[in-house]
């Protein structure tokens, strides 16, 4: 019987292949800028399911073929993080659920549970150090994870969250920040669920919000993305303003929506503009440096791109949410600000 198994196992396996091709991690990588110039951003791959990065080994395989499951493929990814394990976590709106990739492996799992709860819509992901933070802007909560995926803490600010949405750990700190879209505000948490501070308001003028969504922390600094402010706005940790990224317009260094934002190791803050489907990188003062990406579904093209993060290695990992699909791209370590 055993035998059997095994045998029509690895008659699955021949016909349907080993699913790598999409990777195809040889070609075609385009840079930017132009060839002419110094690359400062390379495209390394694509990742659609755990298939992309090889899918586990043979027995991961078999087993699936017993119990008749199956690697699990993005619909809409939302956003992304890695964690210092080689672990991607990326939120699927249409799945309702998180995707957890091991990068190194090629191993993935699938998570739609927190406690007794199922996910309805989740938005980010943040790591905060042993655990995961995930936002649910339907549930309207902040739920914590540990590492095998168990819930810790639920985060809720004591009037309730109104729709959160974007996350961003500060490590130097230990607090979690947390965009309330509906409040129009930024809420700080302490890992044990404590709300430790607000700022914002509504409105268009320094420090206001309209529409915030995505935040990111990094240099001692915040970034929130003010989507219908049609800029990103820039605060010191206790949310004193500080300077604008971007402004209403379609030339380069303005921004139609504002969605992700992310720092690279050098301070140069790249912002996703899911309106022109590119990603805009401008310096740690918010002068406009460069833009890569445009309509399309080829490697460094975008369909309704959502969000993106920067890991320890420099690498951008770009929700790419109407091709089903992250994108990964290297920031080489050139400077942007380099003549």
């Amino acid at each position: 019987m055993k035998t059997t198994i095994l045998t029509y196992a690895c008659l699955a396996l021949v016909v349907t292949g080993c699913a790598t091709a999409r990777i195809n991690r040889d070609g075609p990588h385009p840079a930017w800028p132009s060839p002419t110039a110094t690359p400062r951003v390379v495209h390394l791959f694509n990742l659609h399911d755990a298939s992309d990065l090889g899918g586990g080994d043979l027995g991961d395989a078999i087993g699936r073929w017993i119990t008749g499951s199956r690697t699990q493929a993005m619909l809409r990814p939302h956003a992304a993080v890695v964690d210092d394990r080689e672990q991607l976590y990326v939120t699927d709106q249409e799945l309702q659920g998180v995707h957890v990739f091991d990068l190194a492996t090629g191993k993935a799992r699938f998570i739609n549970k927190v406690g007794q709860t199922y996910l309805v819509s989740p938005v980010d992901v943040a790591v905060c150090g042993g655990v995961v933070a995930v936002s649910d802007s339907a549930l309207r909560k902040v739920y914590l994870l540990d590492r095998q995926d168990q819930l810790v803490h639920t985060l809720d600010k004591p009037e309730g969250f109104g729709r959160p949405t974007g996350l961003a750990y500060d490590p130097d700190f230990g607090e979690l920040y947390v965009v309330d879209t509906l409040a129009r505000q930024v809420c700080v948490f302490d890992m044990k669920g404590q709300l430790l501070r607000t700022f914002g308001s509504a409105g268009g003028e320094p420090g206001q919000f309209n529409f915030p969504t995505h935040i990111a922390v990094r240099n001692g600094l915040v970034y929130v993305t003010d989507s219908l402010n049609f800029r990103v706005q820039a605060f010191s940790r206790d949310g004193q303003y500080r300077f604008d990224v971007g402004k209403h317009g379609d030339a380069s260094g303005h921004l139609g929506v504002p969605k992700g934002v992310a720092v690279d190791s050098q301070g140069h803050i790249y912002v996703v503009d899911s309106y022109f489907s590119t990603i805009q990188v401008f310096d740690k003062d918010g002068n406009f440096l460069l833009n890569f990406g445009q309509t399309g579904c080829e490697p460094g093209q975008f369909q309704l791109p959502m969000s993106l993060s920067i890991d320890l290695k420099d690498r951008l990992f770009v929700c790419d949410s109407f091709n089903k699909r992250v994108q990964v791209f290297q920031f080489t370590g050139a400077s942007h600000d380099e003549k």
